[in-house]
């Protein structure tokens, strides 16, 4: 039947997608993301290690931040750290050439610094817990404390009186001859060894400094790789490799489904009779699947330029087929529009069509996606909807529009944290400079008969989701999310209300089962509930606002 009062328009006449406003464009995110590549190494070295670097697999998509900024920088912060281990090992084999009793002072002061650390953690919580001395856990707690303290001096006399023995009673470096040349120049070398770590904090420091929201988004560079993974951003397909096919677009916060009959409208004001039911029922569907997918496409489309009472900011509605790398078939990022056709039509496939409503909102930091997915089978009309959510990056990474983030008070933390890192990554350095060579040879082959099984190559981690800590930083960011997941719902119900009216179809059972997921927020599929409203965190649950 051709639909008579709704025209879904052709294509050629959809709306262009929004110009974003230069304040609203996604920089945020990416910025934080390229100051977690200097500032959390674990976040960097799972970047480089499982995206970069993993050329045969395709990367997660990358909403609301530019991944090759991200990984340019994380690039840059490695090569960097390669220079800082390897000149600490340089030196410290410099150090053991010239004298080896340098080499064993070096080493306890490491010790020594080591357990300074720890001591002045016990110190100030000393300090903070003494108004509360009368209190019996607090007291407890306290004299624990101070025998710490008495341990840690005691450790550090033990220390300074071992290596003082050992130095005295070891010969010279060479049998009896004085060299005060050689250990003159041993001492500079062990300053410069200790000074490593803190150079590379202050220059970790100035280059954090560059990415604050009042200065210009620093350049990035360009490899052959980077330009690779940039032209996967415009792919309509995504290639997962986990249970859950919306990779890169967070937390899954709300999913509901239902499906209704294809009927048509009874033509008396009575109703019919049970007798008649069967004889409402179309033989074969008034319309296609693409028919209603191309109408909601285009009305979900209108909401993406206009008035700001009548669209969502930064909104955009895109066709996607997710693909599981664990099937067969074939596997390439772009899609034509013959085969999203048939996906559409025939929706039994590994391969699912979605309609893919996007919002992004602080900065690209709060991610709002809504995944529609329409199909027509069995004489019936089957609606799901799935919204997921992004939270924003780690807090660690803001550090530089926080409080002190920039100015003197941090080039003053970021000298005692270089002083305070300093044993631990003298002692690191050649592990990590190991383990940096290795990720940069590639990834590990496996035996030969390990490969043969494994024909999942899909994109396995998302960095965006790597940059976040799954928490919503206040209340209006929790809301925000909610508020854009329900006004991208309540339209696609009522754009497929008006199709299925327009086709003369008997909404009755869509509205009432439209009526128990948007009304009460919760939806009994038979084998689980599914709460229907936001979480705040990917392991909270709301309950239903009505």
């Amino acid at each position: 039947m051709a639909i008579q009062t709704v025209d879904p328009a052709p294509p050629a006449d959809e709306p262009p997608a929004p110009d974003l406003p230069e304040d609203d464009l996604p920089t945020t995110a990416t910025r934080y993301l390229s100051v977690g590549a200097y500032v959390d190494s674990h976040f960097r070295n799972r970047c480089l290690r499982d995206v970069y670097h993993q050329r045969r697999r395709p990367v997660a998509p990358s909403y609301g931040f530019d991944l090759g900024t991200v990984l340019w920088h994380c690039l840059r912060a490695r090569r960097l750290t390669i220079w800082r281990d390897a000149s600490i090992i340089l030196v410290v084999g410099l150090v053991a050439y010239l004298d080896w009793r340098a080499l064993v002072a070096v080493g306890a002061a490491m010790i020594g610094m080591g357990m300074t650390s720890p001591a002045m953690h016990v110190a100030g919580t000393c300090y903070r817990r003494g108004h509360l001395i009368e209190d019996g856990e607090a007291a407890w707690r306290t004299r624990l404390a101070v025998a710490k303290l008495i341990l840690w001096a005691a450790a550090w006399l033990t220390l300074a009186v071992l290596t003082a023995r050992i130095l005295s009673s070891a010969p010279r470096p060479i049998a009896d001859l004085p060299h005060p040349g050689i250990v003159g120049a041993a001492i500079p070398a062990v300053v410069l060894l200790f000074a490593l770590p803190c150079f590379f904090s202050l220059w970790r420091q100035k280059r954090i400094r560059n990415f604050a929201s009042d200065r210009p988004m620093p350049a990035a560079g360009d490899n052959a790789r980077l330009r690779d993974i940039n032209s996967q951003r415009t792919a309509n397909t995504v290639i997962y490799s986990n249970f859950e096919p919306f990779i890169g677009s967070g937390d899954v916060i709300s999913t509901w489904g239902f499906a209704t009959r294809l009927v048509r409208k009874p033509h008396d004001a009575t109703g019919v009779t049970g007798s008649d039911e069967g004889r409402r029922e179309f033989a074969n569907p008034p319309f296609t699947a693409e028919e209603i997918v191309s109408y909601v496409r285009f009305h979900l489309g209108r909401l993406t330029a206009g008035d700001a009472e009548t669209t969502i900011p930064n909104l955009t509605v895109d066709d996607r087929i997710f693909l599981s790398a664990g099937e067969h078939g074939v596997r390439d990022l772009i899609t034509g529009p013959d085969r999203i056709a048939e996906i559409i039509r025939n929706p039994t496939q590994p391969a699912r069509h979605y309609l893919v409503c996007q919002v992004l909102a602080w900065g690209g930091e709060v991610v709002t996606t809504v995944h529609v997915h329409l199909a027509v089978q069995g004489r019936s009309l089957y609606l799901e909807v799935t919204t997921t959510s992004m939270a924003p990056c780690n807090e660690r990474y803001r550090i530089v529009d926080l409080e002190g983030g920039r100015g003197p008070r941090a080039w003053v933390r970021a000298i005692g944290s270089g002083i305070r890192e300093t044993p631990g990554t003298i002692a690191a350095a050649p592990v990590h400079l190991i383990r940096t060579l290795a990720d940069m040879a590639g990834p590990r082959q496996r035996s030969r008969r390990r490969r043969r099984r494994l024909a999942d190559r899909g994109a396995m981690v998302s960095v965006r989701q790597l940059g976040t800590e799954d928490e919503l930083r206040n209340f209006t960011q929790r809301k925000d999310v909610l508020k854009f997941r329900r006004l991208i719902e309540i339209r696609v119900y009522a754009h497929v209300l008006d199709f299925l009216d327009a086709c003369d179809v008997d909404t009755t059972e869509y509205r009432a089962r439209g009526a128990s997921v948007l009304n009460v927020g919760v939806i009994n599929n038979g084998e689980s509930v599914i709460n229907g409203d936001v979480a705040g965190t990917s392991n909270q649950t709301e309950k239903a606002e009505s």
